[in-house]
């Protein structure tokens, strides 16, 4: 007979709790790599790590840091094919010191006039993690070449992607067919992501039936995305969106419905699936199971659909908390709608909304989903730069306008169809959107980008579930820093205190020591193994942290909290008495 969920959860969380809390492991060898050209006699970067192999076929080193040196920016990083990793890699990349940016990455023209389309295939276990990088998803000759940065199959253990910049790329950055593990996406950006010829676009795919384990996105931004954030058929177990600015998208921002466990909270949607949907696709009643004939809203959820049998749950148990968000739909978009419907006889564009009716009536229904709560979601202006927005939604109108809104194609001669095709006779050179003003210079906190997503509305500024701005912190470095400082000097080692008071009603503290900065998890578990609160997920530097936990919407009994960080894992227990 097959172990259940929460017999397997109760016999790991008996081994971390005897478990040594501190890894005696030593650090792992790191090498430098230099950026050498094809045909310069040096390899390439793919050439570089993926030869890097011991006799035995492993990975021989796993931290390599792309050393920039000179007074301007080196040759890209450029790559000839895809880096298939034996193991754990880390690739770190060192700021140039004369001139703010981080190393780039590229493909390469190769010589049949194609390009690799992959830079990382990732078919056996390990930890990827990419830090301080630059990825350019087109050629030396501006043309799109990249459709996933990264391919992941097989059984991989943790991506992890902080202070990157994913530029002019044409597909998805991290397409996954594999079987469980986890994604932590912090710091980064992704900008004018789509192809000049398709609607495309994605941060993460999910192509598995084997739901992902952990998805954390958190102070992030999107700029000018041709798809969505997420998206894919099948759920991940847990997923949190928290601090991102999402400025302008063709697509549904979340385009992934069967969330088992979500939390959404303290982000920015600015302008998103600027497209909407044909009215005559919109057909059949509002509620579970009819995701594909709904309008699309910023916030979409589904019923399982059969999962419940996969992962052995029930609607009841799935959890999506949605709290401290603001959307807003600028007035040039608002306008595009209404000249389209204005002109149409047969059908309309039914124009994104906060929710559609199908997840507001999950989220209305306490008794068929108890864990669905929202709560202080605002349409507001965040105030974002009016130059900078007049011209982004001017060419994201043009973009909608080009793929068929207005503009009958072969034998459909009203128009209502989503025609990506017709993207091929672009009359427009270049990249539709890459067109936005010069001069936008940020250049604080790793974002070397030529734009500034930091808004004026002060009210936003501070009405996060933390007291902090809504959106991308990275914005607001002042706030960054503010938190930063109140940080005690680093520890000596990895602890996570016990929880005081308890018992405790309805909220409890606790203390945790991290020794070195990475990615960590703070999760309260109840006693059958299921995963109730995330209280803190993401990176988080060296030092000590004190965090409030509140349990007011849960019931009197015993719970676990785990702190993890890389091999460090820690469990206590506390109890909750209303």
């Amino acid at each position: 007979m097959k172990p259940t969920f929460a017999t397997m959860f109760l016999v790991a969380l008996t081994i971390a709790l005897l478990a040594p809390t501190h890894s005696s492991a030593q650090p792992p060898d790191t090498v430098i790599v230099y950026a050498n050209a094809p045909g310069s006699g040096g390899p390439t970067i793919e050439q570089f790590i993926g030869g890097d192999t011991t006799a035995a076929g492993v990975q021989n080193n796993h931290v390599y840091v792309l050393q920039q040196t000179g007074s301007v920016i080196d040759t890209p990083y450029y790559y000839q094919a895809a880096l298939y990793p034996k193991g754990d890699i880390t690739i770190i990349g060192k700021t140039n010191p004369a001139t703010g940016m981080p190393p780039v990455i590229q493909p390469w023209k190769l010589l049949n006039n194609t390009a690799p389309s992959n830079f990382i295939i990732m078919n056996k276990p390990g930890t990827i993690t990419l830090k301080n990088l630059y990825f350019l998803g087109q050629r030396i000759d501006s043309v799109q070449a990249t459709a996933n940065l990264m391919n992941i199959s097989g059984s991989p253990d943790k991506i992890i992607m902080d202070h990157c910049v994913i530029d002019n790329a044409n597909g998805t950055v991290m397409n996954f067919t594999g079987t469980g593990g986890s994604v932590f996406v912090t710091n980064c950006e992704m900008r004018n992501v789509s192809n000049q010829f398709w609607r495309s676009g994605v941060l993460m795919w999910e192509n598995s039936p084997n739901a992902m384990d952990t998805v954390v996105m958190q102070n992030n931004t999107f700029f000018l995305l041709g798809r969505s954030i997420i998206g894919g058929p099948y759920p991940f177990q847990y997923f949190v969106l928290n601090h991102n600015t999402v400025f302008l998208s063709s697509d549904a921002a979340l385009n992934s419905t069967h969330q088992i466990n979500a939390t959404i909270t303290n982000n920015v949607f600015y302008g998103v699936d600027a497209h909407g949907i044909d009215s005559t696709s919109v057909v059949g009643p509002p509620g579970p199971g009819n995701d594909a004939h709904q309008p699309y809203g910023v916030i979409m959820t589904d019923s399982l659909k059969g999962y419940e049998t996969i992962y052995g749950i029930t609607e009841q148990d799935r959890n999506v908390a949605v709290s401290n968000n603001a959307y807003f739909w600028p007035q040039g978009l608002l306008d595009m709608w209404k000249t389209i419907n204005d002109t149409a006889t047969t059908w309309y564009i039914a124009r994104p909304t906060w929710m559609n009716p199908q997840t507001a009536s999950m989220f209305g229904n306490p008794t068929g989903w108890p864990g669905f709560v929202a709560a202080n979601n605002d349409s507001v202006d965040p105030g974002f730069d009016a130059s900078l927005v007049s011209t982004s939604v001017t060419n994201l109108v043009q973009f909608e306008e080009l793929v068929g809104w207005q503009t009958p194609f072969g034998p459909w001669k009203d128009a209502g169809a989503f025609r990506w095709w017709q993207l091929w006779t672009n009359p427009y050179p270049g990249h539709v959107f890459d067109r936005v003003p010069a001069g936008w210079n940020s250049w604080s906190k790793g974002y070397p980008v030529p734009e500034n997503l930091r808004y004026s509305n002060t009210l936003l500024q501070h009405a996060g579930t933390d007291g902090l701005a809504l959106g991308d912190l990275n914005w607001f470095p002042e706030q960054v820093t503010d938190v930063q400082s109140k940080g005690n000097p680093i520890p000596s080692t990895f602890n996570l205190g016990n929880n005081y008071p308890n018992p405790f009603n309805p909220t409890t503290s606790i203390k945790v020591s991290l020794d070195r900065s990475g990615v960590m998890s703070l999760q309260v578990y109840n006693v059958l193994g299921q995963l109730v609160s995330v209280v803190e997920e993401g990176y988080k530097p060296a030092g000590q942290y004190t965090f409030n936990v509140s349990m007011d919407k849960f019931a009197s009994g015993v719970y676990f909290y785990t702190l993890r960080q890389g091999s460090n894992i820690a469990t206590k227990k506390m109890i909750l008495m209303k």
